[in-house]
């Protein structure tokens, strides 16, 4: 089969009127993915590997249709993948782009890929969109039907009814090993390994993930399967990083007016040697040196000595942060309950959420910022953003008793998730009352906005709830009095929020939760919340 020909796909997108399918397509309800703040490649590095990548996607032979691009943590690879984004989208062949994220509930559901897919291929040729479309009208409940079914009547179908002249149309999916546990996505990958070959040949799939044994299991043996490993040993991988580390210590010594020959060749090499590979340890590096004092930062860093693992050198790099970012106050037992109750929140939380919220949430004495603002190297927070974890390995480190190799910061994950549980049932017992927006009654849509810490709090709390596999009394008595006393005020809120759907599928996993977690008087507060809960308009 030949290739479509989409030269003139975006003049029609343009000059044609769409409302209407648009109304349709809007029942997709996608994930969204917002690239905007994805950082590149330093231009002039991974150039070999790009240019590998992008012959692999204009070959014209249909064997091999999909890559799998694989990584230690670090490795760079979604850097890579966002790098090929930009370059597919200037060409007009980027079909779709899904990044998965494990600190974003809706970008680590396995269950809304093929929507998201199928919304993104939407705009992107209004021949799909239309097509797509018509599967909607044919079949309304598609969105809840099975994944195979989807995959058919939204991908394979409609990509099917491309013209035949022109180059390949490339479908990404970004760190796809954080899309779930591997429980949860094996519907997924077993669509992406056995059925992706009835894609038609113009269709190129690139999935990058570290080296999971479900993901290997289910690509390895496929024969229309690519696979490419970052290799970091590579001297091509080497004089990048060495590449990366002139750029930025240039522009760290042209930001603080530093000596000329600051920090000088032997000091770039030896960073080099410490980054073991690493791209995530480079940056990593790159920010902590850019601190108040980069000369003290710059010996911090290689006072560490080398190391020959990349795992055991990234490990190594977070310690030194740690350590250096707050000197001298790690004795204090409030601060490590502080840091400890601020990071734990920050890893568990079902999406990412302010510095303001968290003091909301935890009621802590001490602002929060004053910590998160000292860990500027591994986390990112605005005025008014939300407070995020700049690489997952960071996560992976905190919450790793052996990583960590220290109490001090080590994270208890299960511990925090109950905790976060509770302080969200606590600060809706503290605001939840009867129309407690001070509503009128209209036929028109309220267009209230709920406080970011009471949003957060009415949508997450019966995740944190039904997160919890053990310690359950914690929870009980919190629980119990909230669904006495503020039922109906939640469902209230959850409707301003315009979370009705939600709040169903909500209901059903805290009443299973309940029948197996709950004493008896829990299971009928549980009964309540279902009769109680309005069918959904939203």
């Amino acid at each position: 089969m030949v290739s479509p020909d989409l030269s003139d796909l975006k003049e029609v997108s343009v000059r044609s009127p769409f409302t209407a399918l648009d109304n349709t397509l809007d029942i997709l309800e996608p994930a969204r993915m917002d690239a905007s703040t994805r950082s590149e490649c330093l231009a002039g590095t991974r150039t070999d590997i790009l240019r590998s990548i992008a012959d692999w996607a204009k070959s014209t032979s249909v064997e091999k249709r999909l890559l799998w691009l694989k990584g230690v943590a670090g490795s760079g690879k979604s850097t890579l993948s966002t790098t090929i984004v930009h370059a597919l989208q200037e060409q007009g062949r980027l079909g779709a782009f899904v990044f998965f994220s494990r600190d974003v509930e809706e970008r680590s559901q396995p269950a809304n890929v093929i929507r998201t897919i199928a919304y993104q291929l939407a705009s992107f040729s209004p021949v799909i969109r239309t097509a797509i479309a018509q599967a909607i009208d044919t079949t309304p409940r598609i969105t809840q039907s099975a994944l195979r079914f989807q995959f058919t009547k939204l991908l394979i179908e409609p990509l099917r009814t491309l013209p035949a002249t022109g180059g390949p149309v490339v479908l990404i999916l970004d760190a796809l090993d954080e899309c779930g546990s591997a429980e949860d996505r094996k519907p997924l990958l077993s669509l992406l390994s056995s059925e992706s070959v009835h894609l038609p040949s113009f269709v190129r799939i690139l999935i990058t993930s570290r080296d999971e044994r479900d993901i290997r299991c289910a690509l390895e043996e496929q024969s229309h399967v690519l696979i490419r490993e970052l290799n970091l040993t590579l001297e091509n991988n080497t004089n990048d990083i060495l590449y990366f580390f002139r750029s930025r210590m240039a522009e760290i010594r042209s930001t603080n007016k530093l000596a000329r020959d600051w920090p000088g060749d032997s000091a770039i090499f030896a960073l080099c040697k410490q980054a073991a590979g690493l791209f995530v340890w480079a940056s990593t590096a790159c920010r902590f040196i850019n601190g108040y004092d980069p000369l003290r930062n710059l010996d911090v860093v290689l006072s560490r000595g080398m190391s020959t693992k990349a795992q055991s050198a990234l490990d190594a790099l977070y310690q030194t942060a740690l350590k250096s970012a707050v000197k001298d106050i790690w004795d204090d037992e409030y601060f490590r309950t502080d840091f400890c109750s601020i990071m734990g929140t920050i890893l568990v939380a079902r999406n990412p959420i302010s510095d303001k919220t968290i003091d909301t949430l935890l009621s802590l004495e001490r602002p929060s910022r004053y910590i998160i603002s000292r860990l500027g190297c591994v986390l990112h927070c605005s005025e008014t953003g939300p407070v995020r974890i700049l690489h997952p390995s960071f996560a992976d480190f905190l919450s790793d008793r052996l990583r960590c190799g220290s109490d001090l910061w080590h994270v208890d994950t299960l511990l925090h998730n109950r905790l976060l549980a509770v302080h969200c049932i606590s600060h809706l017992n503290s605001v939840l009352r009867r129309n407690f927006r001070n509503l009128v009654l209209s036929q028109a849509n309220v267009d209230e906005v709920l406080p970011e810490a009471t949003s957060y709090a009415c949508t997450s709390w019966i995740d944190h709830v039904c997160a919890i596999m053990e310690d359950a009394d914690l929870v009980r008595h919190n629980l119990d009095q909230f669904l006495f006393r503020h039922l109906l005020h939640w469902i209230e809120a959850m409707s301003i929020l315009k979370k009705s759907k939600t709040t169903i599928t909500s209901v059903l996993c805290l009443h299973d939760w309940l029948g197996v977690r709950g004493p008896v008087l829990l299971t009928s507060h549980a009964d309540g919340i279902a009769i109680a809960t309005p069918t959904p308009t939203n």
